[in-house]
């Protein structure tokens, strides 16, 4: 009888034991769970912090740029009515009393007085870093126009192209008289000593990739970029620059903006401007 009351204390105790076992497990799985929820949230708390911190410097950058923006155009103060950018092209033939007072430049070419100063900086700088830059065309009389663009015209009609067809081909090598940037002086043709041919292996030279990048600096733009030709009309011309300005060219650098296409832009900005004022 004794043993049997012992044999059934040790059951109970057994027992007790089990439940206790049990209790502590589900006691340690529930601080686990808790631990891994809590981890879960702190993560995603501070990938929530990320995201808003992200969002908000995102938000102040497109302020920031919008500001820049916004004071750069109140910073323009080029007028679509500047001598520096007298749109010529296609669709803008030069004004009939239209007048320039050209100066010598490099002794056996002429621009227009006006641009001389900066013309020459470009050139000696360009010297300074070992370059050999050379002017091959610079202001033309009207006459001197229409010798080179029927001479164009004759050269596609002897291959073949009829009258229309060769006026039109020749029109985006040479500009139709009348419609031309070197009547205007305030254009030229800059090639490298070393290569003077008319092509586009002219980009390749480190004459044409200097100016290309600085000319901006002294107020010329390259007139024909390769990727503005439905814009400007005229082909691919790694040797022709404009003069508009050093604020104009920068702009139009910076914002990869032919003429015609900072011309609109201006336009735009005197429209809004006028509004402003009605």
């Amino acid at each position: 009888m004794k043993k049997i009351k012992e044999n059934a204390i040790k059951d109970i105790i057994h027992v007790n034991i089990c439940i206790l076992l049990v209790l502590l497990i589900v006691f340690a799985l529930a601080i686990l769970y808790k631990y891994i929820t809590y981890k879960k949230d702190g993560q995603a708390s501070v990938e929530a912090s990320i995201d808003v911190k992200e969002l908000y410097n995102t938000i102040n950058e497109e302020k920031k740029d919008e500001t820049e923006e916004n004071n750069r155009q109140n910073s323009i103060n080029s007028s679509t009515t500047d001598w520096e950018l007298l749109l010529v092209n296609k669709n803008h033939k030069i004004p009939d009393d239209y007048k320039v007072e050209l100066e010598e430049v490099e002794i056996t070419h002429k621009v227009d007085k006006r641009i001389v100063d900066h013309l020459n900086q470009m050139l000696n700088d360009a010297r300074e870093q070992g370059l050999s830059p050379i002017i091959c065309s610079s202001y033309r009389t009207n006459a001197k126009q229409k010798q080179l663009y029927n001479n164009k015209i004759k050269a596609y009609k002897r291959l073949g192209y009829s009258s229309a067809e060769a006026e039109e081909l020749a029109s985006y090598w040479i500009a139709i008289p009348g419609t031309g940037e070197h009547e205007t002086g305030l254009a030229v043709d800059i090639v490298s000593k070393n290569y003077q041919i008319l092509d586009e292996k002219q980009e390749q030279t480190d004459v044409q990739k200097w100016l290309i990048e600085n000319s901006y600096k002294y107020g010329f733009t390259l007139r024909y970029p390769t990727d503005k030709k439905e814009i400007t009309m005229i082909n691919y011309e790694p040797w022709h620059y404009r003069y508009v300005g050093i604020e104009n060219a920068t702009y139009m650098k910076e914002h990869a903006m032919c003429l015609e296409e900072y011309i609109d832009y201006l336009r735009q900005l005197e429209e809004e401007k006028y509004k402003e004022l009605v």
